[in-house]
């Protein structure tokens, strides 16, 4: 299965490389090994037709590794 491209417009398929706006979701509960989740997002705008949309920016796990 071939990997996706990164944040690609839904509209007409151009890679867009930088967000103009991020902010942080973390989630509410911990995963099994008790770690929590923080996910970056981004809001994205085409430079050929300007369609805006969310995208995943990058995400980290905070807690304990044994």
């Amino acid at each position: 299965m071939p990997r996706r491209k990164k944040n690609l417009c839904p509209n007409c398929g151009t890679e867009v490389k930088e967000p103009y706006k991020t902010w942080q979701l973390i989630a509410p509960f911990p995963d099994k090994k008790g770690r929590i989740t923080i996910t970056s997002m981004g809001m994205y705008e085409c430079p050929k037709c300007g369609k805006k949309f969310r995208g995943v920016v990058g995400k980290i796990k905070l807690g304990v590794e044994e």
